[in-house]
């Protein structure tokens, strides 16, 4: 090692320290969900509670379900429409299209943003499925995946609480999404009903509900580790305390015995009670449009992981412990200034890096963010990086293992659960899955839980899924 690097290495590993988190705090965190979804479940949740959203979806598939379903998602700036041709053997066949949706119409009228949105779907049935609607005596079911925060209220409606993304069409707030989109696709005469309003984390759940195989247990979670993180889970009736009796009368005459419910675990322990933090977690909170609010999220989900590492070594600098070449905060490399422009994409490659003198580190820093090191700053930046993932990777074990109590997933013998997982961390972060296993096996599941429980990648969740809610009717 070379001379000069020894502080730094000493201050490095206390920050490793730092983000280490103990199986004591994993147990805590797991107590603290339980308890902090129970509220939930009951209505009885403050600001730093969890939301705990009934969804109205009340059928989990199980594979064998066929026929033809559509799909639409606006998640943003496209609208993407899809159809999911279900073969009752755990596959499907799935047709997409993708189209953006014109700037003017994002601050126009409700009106002229779900006529545009029908136009699309009316489209699509016709190039893809023109031949069916000829035969076909019924309409076509679709999910509609409204990505902007919405008060549902059954199955297929739900009004819109704001805006979000960009979006500013002050006449829609208030108004039911799923009627605008319907009213719209009638007067276009187009054969398609929006019979579910859905959530992309729910849609993980039945994706992968109807892909998996039963070897691997029940479907028992679905979540979503990519840009932000959630989850979603299959509740009993009785236990959603906050559901009006006479709704839940009404679905237990019908032989219903569970509905999903949305977690909106991002914002579980918001009060801080449990999840650690550190000085740069709270200055990346501050940074935030949101401050104190998604505090799990910011210390788990992908477009945090970044900035966080970003902050640690600005903060290196400013001590004169990192990149000693450049004297002041200004005349570091613009982009190493710049928050939020350290992807998480970047600290993978870093994460796995085994070439010499981490050549392959020197060449990311220096294409992202023009970033010239030294073999020990980089040796420093990857230790420091695997302490910013493995944190991540360990609290995301705490609502899983805390969800998986909850509902007594492992009762019985010999019994495997599965959980569906969808989003860009858990699927390509490297060992992001099984530093989540090493936590899990450190919670109250304990090391028998851990090696019972699969996680699963669910492909296409807010698509097929979507697609699938519609048969929750």
């Amino acid at each position: 090692m070379g001379s000069g690097y020894t502080e730094l290495f000493e201050e490095v590993d206390k920050l490793v320290d730092e983000f280490d988190v103990t199986a004591e705090t994993l147990q805590a965190g797991v107590d603290l969900f339980i308890e902090l979804a129970q509220k939930g479940l009951s209505g009885d949740s403050d600001e730093h509670g969890l939301p705990m959203i009934p969804t109205y979806v009340t059928s989990i598939p199980d594979g064998s379900e066929k026929g033809v379903l559509l799909a639409a998602d606006l998640g943003g700036t496209n609208f993407r429409v899809c159809s999911v041709t279900l073969n009752g053997d755990h596959t499907f066949n799935l047709i997409q299209q993708k189209s953006p949706i014109p700037i003017d119409l994002m601050s126009g009228t409700s009106d002229e943003l779900f006529s545009y949105l029908a136009s699309k779907v009316v489209a699509f049935v016709k190039e893809h499925h023109e031949e069916e609607t000829k035969s076909l005596d019924h309409k076509f079911k679709l999910g509609f995946t409204f990505s902007f925060p919405v008060d549902q209220t059954s199955l297929n409606s739900g009004s819109l609480m704001r805006w979000t993304k960009g979006f500013d069409i002050p006449d829609c707030v208030g108004k039911d999404v799923v009627a605008l989109l319907q009213n719209h696709l009638d007067e276009q005469k187009c054969p398609v009903q929006v019979s579910a309003l859905a959530n992309d984390t729910v849609g993980t759940l039945l994706a992968r509900s109807y892909t998996g195989s039963n070897k691997e247990g029940t479907t028992v979670i679905g979540c979503i580790f990519g840009t932000g993180t959630n989850g979603a889970y299959n509740e009993k009736l009785e236990n959603i305390k906050k559901l009006d009796p006479a709704v839940v009368e009404s679905l237990k005459k019908k032989g219903v015995t569970h509905m999903v419910i949305n977690t909106e675990w991002g914002s579980f322990d918001n009060a801080l009670k449990v999840l650690p933090t550190s000085k740069y977690d709270t200055i990346v909170d501050s940074l935030t449009s949101n401050k104190g609010f998604h505090m799990f999220e910011k210390r788990v989900s992908g477009m945090f992981l970044g900035e966080i590492l970003r902050q640690i070594l600005i903060d290196l600098h400013s001590r004169g412990l990192l990149l000693k070449q450049y004297s002041t905060y200004d005349s570091l490399p613009h982009r190493l200034r710049t928050p939020w422009d350290l992807s998480s994409e970047v600290l993978s490659l870093i994460e796995i890096d085994d070439s010499t003198k981490l050549k392959a580190t020197e060449l990311q820093l220096n294409q992202t963010l023009r970033l010239p090191t030294t073999p020990e700053e980089r040796l420093a930046i990857q230790k420091l990086t695997r302490a910013v993932s493995r944190r991540s990777a360990y609290l995301a074990a705490i609502p899983i293992a805390a969800l998986l109590t909850l509902t007594e997933s492992f009762k019985g013998h010999h019994v495997e659960v599965d959980v569906g997982a969808d989003g860009s961390v858990v699927e390509f972060y490297p060992g992001f899955r099984t530093m989540m296993r090493d936590a899990v096996a450190l919670t109250q599941l304990g090391s028998k839980g851990e090696r019972r429980l699969h996680i699963n990648i669910a492909k296409d969740g807010s698509s097929v899924g979507a697609a699938l809610c519609a048969l929750s009717e």
